[in-house]
């Protein structure tokens, strides 16, 4: 059996220092998505990976439940929330969220997910005449915070009415299109999308070549410092990690 050392003898682990780092804390993205439609990630992931996110996908062809992250990400649908045209899972979709809200964390919607978002948090949501699309600047509404200064994709069939505790970033006549209810965001644009995957989700939706080419087109030649964009509005809406 051996003995223990004298207590005046220093510990052994102060005899050199570690040179292992800090281990840097993971946090977890949950991204709530179709499995095949507008669910590419796009310029959101190279800024989940750099801040030191661990990204977990969950579908909703599986109805999953929430599970507990750091920030959820709901990605885009061609399902509906707006009144009167609400099915089921879409509606479970909105519970689960406003649970998410009540509890004060993170969310990033985008179309859909703004959407949903909004009637989360008592807004509404309205069935268009027409689908609106389009490639332009934002008119933005002066509130201070992070920014959506440069063109962006809209492509919705839908128009919301932020809750009137939000504030609302940007709008179109017809609609909101940005707004925040403390750390929650909601993005009508489809900040995520580059031209190819622009391509890919309109193929997606059914959508001929007359009615996206022109969008790919715009974005090719005005959207090339969209991830840089894309960069500094997460920065600021959801902290950068130094």
């Amino acid at each position: 059996m051996g003995s223990c050392p004298p207590s005046w003898l220093p510990p052994k682990s102060s005899s050199r220092p570690c040179a292992c780092p800090d281990p840097v804390a993971v946090r977890t993205a949950v991204v709530l998505s179709h499995t095949d439609i507008a669910h590419e990630l796009g310029h959101l992931e190279p800024w989940l990976v750099r801040n030191d996110y661990r990204i977990e996908r969950i579908y909703r062809e599986h109805a999953p439940a929430l599970p507990s992250a750091d920030l959820l990400i709901v990605m885009g649908s061609p399902t509906s929330v707006a009144s009167g045209h609400c099915a089921p899972a879409a509606q479970d979709e909105i519970d689960a969220v406003a649970d998410w809200l009540r509890n004060g964390r993170p969310y990033l919607g985008l179309c859909f997910g703004a959407q949903v978002l909004a009637r989360a948090g008592g807004g509404e949501v309205t069935r268009m005449p027409s689908t609106y699309r389009g490639f332009h600047d934002l008119a933005l509404e002066g509130v201070q915070g992070p920014t959506l200064d440069g063109p962006w994709l809209v492509w919705h069939d839908d128009s919301i009415t932020a809750p009137s505790d939000a504030d609302v970033i940007a709008r179109l006549p017809h609609a909101d299109l940005a707004f925040r209810i403390g750390d929650a965001w909601g993005l009508q644009p489809h900040i995520e999308v580059s031209p190819e995957s622009l391509q890919r989700m309109a193929v997606a939706l059914g959508a001929s070549a007359d009615v996206y080419g022109p969008l790919v087109s715009s974005m090719t030649v005005s959207g090339a410092s969209a991830s840089g964009r894309v960069d500094q509005f997460l920065d600021a809406a959801f902290g950068a990690r130094a």
